[in-house]
């Protein structure tokens, strides 16, 4: 048997290496045709909402793929979609505060489950420099304490310095919202203000891209398509940026 080139099993190797960087963002890929194949159904505007809702809550993919593929269809009704999408997460955002509040022993339980927990509630190591009055003030509820290196205990910071603020940035940019709607209600922080804050974020962020769509669709859908695993790249790392950005940008 003839034994392959060396430089055609390096080929391989590599080509194997890269395959397997790219099947995550292949399978995004795929995801994303699924959930933009709602706006050429009749259960479009209906998709939309249930996505937004359960995204402001718990629910990791955010409803502006969908939003796109819907007023790019229809430029017309661009701004309708765009209040469907604001009402829906305003509404999922609530729901994420009544969870915070009355459910939040099941949303730590998905949220370890998720190996997920260091991350949101911080580790007691990261107290041990602290004194003994400052430990003391830790914020605490729901039946546990929350430590500096979590966002809970940062959320629960920029709660205290202006709730508001907190809640309109949170729904504007890509800081993760769910962790301040659930985090809104665990903390007992004021419902009205989540309400004020998500109708000025949600709103200001998917009327703009609604009324971007709107003026300049035609131009975006082939740049989406063409180029979507690198839009999908720079998608994540904001994601990511925006649990990190949590301690800085607010």
């Amino acid at each position: 048997m003839t034994e392959p080139e060396p430089a055609a099993t390096a080929a391989t190797a590599r080509g194997g290496v890269l395959h397997a960087l790219l099947w995550p963002l292949r399978a995004l890929k795929r995801l994303y045709y699924w959930v933009v194949g709602w706006a050429d159904t009749r259960f479009g505007t209906p998709a939309l909402f249930v996505l937004s809702f359960v995204e402001a809550s718990f629910f990791p993919i955010p409803p502006d793929p969908l939003l796109i593929a819907l007023c790019l269809g229809k430029r017309k009704r661009a701004l309708w979609y765009g209040a469907v999408c604001t009402v829906a997460s305003v509404l999922g955002g609530i729901l994420g505060w009544y969870i915070g509040l009355a459910l939040f022993d099941l949303a730590r339980a998905v949220i370890e489950g998720a190996g997920a927990g260091p991350s949101w509630f911080g580790t007691p190591q990261s107290a041990a420099a602290l004194s003994a009055t400052e430990q003391a003030a830790l914020p605490r509820a729901g039946g546990m304490t929350f430590y500096p290196d979590g966002l809970f205990y940062t959320v629960k910071l920029k709660f205290d310095d202006n709730a508001f603020l907190a809640y309109f940035s949170a729904a504007l940019t890509p800081i993760p919202y769910k962790v301040f709607t659930i985090a809104g209600g665990l903390f007992e922080v004021s419902l009205p203000l989540l309400i004020a804050g998500s109708i000025a974020g949600r709103g200001a962020r998917f009327f703009a891209l609604s009324t971007l769509i709107r003026v300049f669709g035609d131009k975006v859908k082939p740049l989406i398509e063409k180029y979507f695993e690198w839009l999908t790249v720079a998608l994540v790392l904001v994601g990511v940026a925006g649990f990190a950005a949590v301690k800085y940008l607010l």
